[in-house]
């Protein structure tokens, strides 16, 4: 039986959408850095590429490697495989603690003029509507679809943004992670995007109504961001060796 489609469908089909620009032909040796459960490198094998998947949580490899990804559970710093034509960083480079040593070590992995992809948010690029669109549209589906509700009495969204981002060590900036990658690689791109549905969405668990309900939020989260109404809080960056 076919499975319905869910919101990680719109999540892959947004990543892949930008991926595959650079997946310039069949064969190519790619490296996926953060594969979680392996949603994503599933529908990125697809298209003939030779991948190498890498997480730290065990659990995840696991159920990436029960789908049929070749995963390993492995730290990416002590990860030796050269070399790559491409290292896609899928949301995780915000979190390697030592990112001056990871990027370092992406440019030893990757073949010259190998391409480093990042896929990331920009924990900063959140202003006063951004944050309270967030924060309203996270209430709105926890009244539909949870029944621990979410506070819809957030007085300060700046500051319960800040306070759900608290991690120590700090998660990078996207200014830090763009400096670093400066450093080792010529930046070929950067593109600001929608990602705070991915955040949203995850409230709705597995439901009939999440492949919609997740399209329309990102649908209106897009219209925002063109009509400069909330600010774009994803980070795409491409980078050459």
């Amino acid at each position: 039986m076919r499975r319905s489609k869910s919101k990680i469908d719109v999540f892959n089909k947004e990543t892949l959408k930008f991926v595959q620009k650079f997946i310039t032909n069949k064969g190519l040796r790619i490296l996926e850095v953060g594969c979680g459960s392996g949603d994503f490198a599933v529908e990125l094998m697809k298209t003939g590429i030779a991948l190498t998947a890498l997480d730290t949580d065990k659990s995840a490899v696991v159920s990436a490697i029960n789908k049929g990804v070749p995963a390993k559970h492995l730290d990416f710093l002590s990860f030796n495989d050269a070399p790559f034509d491409i290292i896609i960083f899928t949301r995780s480079l915000h979190h390697i603690h030592n990112l001056k040593e990871a990027l370092e070590h992406s440019k030893l992995l990757l073949k010259k003029k190998g391409k480093l992809i990042i896929e990331d948010f920009d924990l900063e690029e959140v202003d006063l509507k951004t944050s309270r669109w967030y924060y309203d549209t996270i209430s709105i589906l926890s009244t539909i679809y949870r029944e621990d509700k979410f506070s819809n009495d957030i007085k300060d969204p700046i500051k319960a943004w800040k306070d759900d981002h608290y991690h120590e060590p700090p998660l990078h900036t996207g200014k830090k992670m763009i400096k670093n990658i400066e450093e080792n690689f010529k930046i070929i791109k950067i593109e600001r995007n929608a990602y705070l549905y991915r955040s949203i969405c995850n409230l709705v668990g597995e439901h009939e109504t999440e492949y919609d309900v997740t399209k329309k939020i990102l649908e209106i989260e897009k219209g925002l961001i063109a009509n400069r109404l909330i600010l774009p809080n994803g980070l795409r960056i491409v980078a050459e060796n």
